[in-house]
């Protein structure tokens, strides 16, 4: 069997706190403060997905006990990245790291992706294929969100910078029991939210510039965001039955999941039986990092001294597609071994996970 062995994290510097990010973009500051934000990280100038992952990558590897040159492979399974295709982010981390051994590929799921790289890392080291794997998420969307732009939707204005990185071992402490997934039948809401401009369908000419299409657009209606909304919960309902049955597991310790409105989805957890004081949101003092969230929120509750108990099932949304796998520990806990740099844990230790954020 295969598990989480270590987590590492690399968090920028910069910060731009709840009133400044709703000037940029236009705001309301209550609405922010409704959502739960009170700063989030900017990446400096140099602060790019690859490099960010590198040392998030670097820091895990050391977590683990383990050097650059016995990682085997590297998914790459965050959303943005240094430049577009053809260009293979899991290969500019590699790069940074300055390994030549190892091999790379991206999988591109949204927030998704990195349960699906989990889970696919699982196999590969249970196959026999690789012994040590790093899933990588790393993110910066200054570039497709502003500043200074207006937004359409309050949460777009959360997304921020920074990166981490699990390490898939058969020496963890834990194992990857079980996996989950469930599928929008609306797949036509996944051309609602991204760039207008820049693939095959409209190239980024002087028009599109003009109008901003090559960055983060969102155009869903009413109807389609009440549709997601329903279909988030009907996730949910499907999931996380199927994920406790497939572990045995009786009940939950721990519930990794990062919603943008929380309250909501732990109005659900509460009625499939899930205490919904058993997790944490990274939101408050990290805004929203894409996939990369749920292996901090992990992280960072178990660098902040929460019991997370050895029972963990990690959850995701998106609009079109949403998974879960589930997380057995050997012992009394999950026995994953965290490091990182730029996160204040402290922060995070309120007896009450969902105090923050919530």
């Amino acid at each position: 069997m295969a598990g989480i062995r270590s987590i590492g994290w690399w968090i920028p510097e910069g910060r731009r706190l709840a009133h400044e990010v709703a000037k940029d973009h236009g705001l309301a500051e209550k609405a922010l403060v409704a959502l739960g934000l009170v700063e989030k990280p900017v990446a400096g100038k140099d602060d790019h997905p690859s490099t960010m992952g590198a040392r998030a990558t670097r820091a895990a590897l050391e977590a683990a006990g383990l050097g650059t040159e016995e990682l085997d492979l590297l998914i790459y399974a965050g959303v943005t990245k240094d430049w577009p295709a053809p260009w293979v982010a899991a290969f500019g981390v590699l790069h940074e790291l300055g390994t030549r051994r190892a091999a790379g590929f991206d999988l591109m799921g949204r927030c998704a992706g990195c349960i699906d790289a989990l889970w696919l890392a699982k196999t590969l080291v249970e196959s026999g294929t690789y012994r040590t794997v790093a899933v990588c998420c790393a993110e910066r969307y200054d570039y497709l969100l502003g500043p200074q732009r207006p937004v359409e939707v309050v949460s777009d204005a959360a997304y921020s910078a920074g990166a981490a990185t699990v390490i898939v071992s058969a020496e963890a402490d834990n194992d990857i029991v079980a996996f989950s997934h469930f599928t929008n039948p609306d797949l036509s809401v996944h051309g609602a939210g991204g760039p207008r401009a820049g693939g095959s369908r409209r190239p980024v000419d002087e028009p599109a510039l003009r109008e901003q299409l090559h960055m983060w657009q969102e155009q869903l209606s009413i109807r389609e965001v009440n549709g997601i909304a329903r279909y988030s919960a009907d996730a949910d309902r499907h999931n996380y039955p199927r994920i406790l049955k497939q572990a045995g597991f009786e009940a939950v310790d721990f519930v990794v999941c990062s919603p943008m409105n929380p309250g909501p989805q732990l109005e659900v957890l509460k009625e499939l039986g899930v205490d919904p004081k058993a997790t944490l949101f990274t939101i408050p003092f990290l805004g929203h990092i894409g996939p990369a969230d749920l292996f901090l929120i992990l992280g960072v509750a178990i660098a902040s001294g929460r019991r997370v108990g050895r029972r963990i099932v990690m959850s995701t949304r998106t609009s079109v597609y949403s998974n879960a796998l589930a997380i057995l520990g050997r012992g009394d806990g999950p026995g994953i071994r965290v490091a990182g740099e730029g996160l204040d844990v402290g922060l995070w230790s309120s007896a009450s996970g969902t105090e923050v954020g919530a």
